[in-house]
């Protein structure tokens, strides 16, 4: 049991240098294999095939990543229901949103996972991870705006804004990633970034 487990790591381990080195779609097996030194038997014990391999090193992290953003909007429209017209103003999130050194700390904890699917996962069948995250965050977004413009006489969601601030918001993740590898840095980068989306993120509500 124990030599299987031994196997299995360090195949996932050739498997993660192997995609990141060259995406999902140009990686080898058969370097897979031999930089970890098993035969392609031993591999196809373990894992069906190449997407089965790959979904095996992102699947975990992307799961965990999507139930901290899932709490996190539900948090968001759970504020929204309060009797504090606070909740109606920027300051007031801004202020209560403590929760995303967590989800900077998440991802910097697995980034070689998630630098994986942002940029090698073409051809797999998490090639459109960000447009998954992009809808979760715009629905997210919708159920809050929607609570906060039913408590604004005559407004409604700006069907244009809530989208824009949806792919932006994304969008300042995705750069994060990928232009700062500090995690104390990107911390306080992000803490800046949504503070400026949070101001912004009460536009997508406008009068009728």
């Amino acid at each position: 049991m124990g030599d299987e487990l031994e196997t299995r790591e360090k195949l996932l381990e050739s498997a993660m240098t192997e995609f990141s080195e060259n995406g999902y779609m140009k990686a080898s097996l058969r370097k897979i294999c031999a930089d970890a030194g098993v035969t392609t038997g031993a591999l196809y014990f373990f894992f069906k095939n190449k997407n089965d391999l790959f979904k095996a090193i992102v699947d975990e992290p992307l799961k965990e990543l999507c139930r901290l953003l899932t709490e996190h909007y539900m948090q968001d429209a759970q504020d929204m229901d309060s009797d504090d017209p606070a909740v109606l103003s920027a300051e007031y999130h801004i202020d209560t949103h403590t929760d995303l050194d967590k989800l900077v700390d998440y991802m910097y904890l697995h980034y070689d996972v998630f630098m994986l699917l942002l940029t090698g996962a073409q051809g797999s069948e998490y090639e459109n991870t960000v447009d998954m995250i992009v809808d979760m965050t715009e629905k997210g977004f919708r159920i809050s705006a929607e609570k906060a413009a039913a408590r604004m006489p005559n407004c409604h969601v700006d069907e244009y804004m809530l989208h824009w601030i949806t792919h932006i918001s994304v969008d300042a993740y995705t750069h994060l990633l990928t232009h700062e590898r500090d995690v104390e840095k990107a911390k306080l980068h992000m803490r800046r970034v949504m503070e400026f989306l949070i101001k912004i993120w009460f536009t997508m509500i406008v009068e009728d």
